[in-house]
């Protein structure tokens, strides 16, 4: 409990919130950054909401709920809320409580995640609109370089999709480390198994080029930032536009 007698189920951590149209799902929207996170990507454009501590802030689920509602008329273009982070299943009972809580008052949900960690099952299947990462097909380069497991990534990528409701699969890509041939065709080949198995027409997919956008935030405070030469060519990006095309699945750009 803290000074107000909530628990940690009946507030959310953030460290920034604002309005942003349809980069964090559907129309405009409200837009909460969660803090902490459970992997370490050295290109991660948010390195000051990685932890709970610094600049987060503790805010009531019912306040956020009041919040939401009051900015429903800017919910244009079948806008609502978006929980990103940092990472939201760090915080992902007191999350399932909020997004049960916004859909009974009538607003669309969305969550941007990593699906890596477990026993998410209810908070992936209480969303309306679910964004994930898809960093790397190979296991041990995802690991050693983000912390992330790829079977559990997968296994939770299935089971959204499974759920026949919309998933955005975004692929940030990274010289080095995700980009090349290789890597496009090993992609895409999860990418339509998913869709066969799940059965689910609304996959989409986006590739999302490295950008330095969390550079300066590292060197204002105080960490290295590790990547060098990320920025991947035009014939890599075509290469993983053309795969996906090939076998019919839903690219985008948001």
């Amino acid at each position: 409990m803290d000074g107000d007698g909530l628990s940690e189920n009946d507030v959310i951590r953030i460290f920034q919130k604002g309005f942003n149209f349809s980069q964090d799902g559907p129309g405009n929207r409200l837009v909460y950054h969660l803090a902490g996170c459970n992997l370490r990507c050295p290109w991660c454009s948010n390195p000051e909401g990685l932890d709970f501590s610094g600049a987060a802030t503790t805010l009531g689920i019912d306040e956020i709920v009041k919040e939401s509602l009051s900015c429903r008329m800017m919910f244009i273009d079948g806008g609502g809320v978006t929980l990103t982070g940092g990472e939201v299943t760090c915080q992902k009972d007191a999350v399932t409580v909020l997004l049960k809580k916004l859909r009974e008052n009538g607003i669309h949900t969305c969550i941007e995640t990593n699906a890596s960690l477990k026993n998410c099952e209810e908070l992936f299947q209480s969303v309306d609109y679910m964004i994930a990462d898809f960093k790397s097909p190979d296991k041990e380069k995802l690991k050693s370089i983000t912390g992330a497991d790829l079977d559990t990534i997968k296994n939770n990528l299935l089971f959204r999709a499974k759920t026949g409701k919309p998933l955005l699969i975004r692929i940030p890509l990274i010289n080095g480390f995700n980009n090349g041939e290789e890597n496009a065709c090993f992609f895409v080949d999860f990418f339509n198994n998913l869709k066969a198995e799940s059965g689910n027409e609304n996959l989409f997919f986006e590739i999302l080029t490295y950008h330095e956008y969390g550079k300066e935030k590292y060197e204002k405070l105080g960490k290295e930032y590790t990547v060098n030469n990320g920025f991947v060519s035009p014939e890599d990006v075509r290469l993983l536009a053309t795969e996906i095309k090939i076998k019919n699945l839903k690219l985008i750009h948001t």
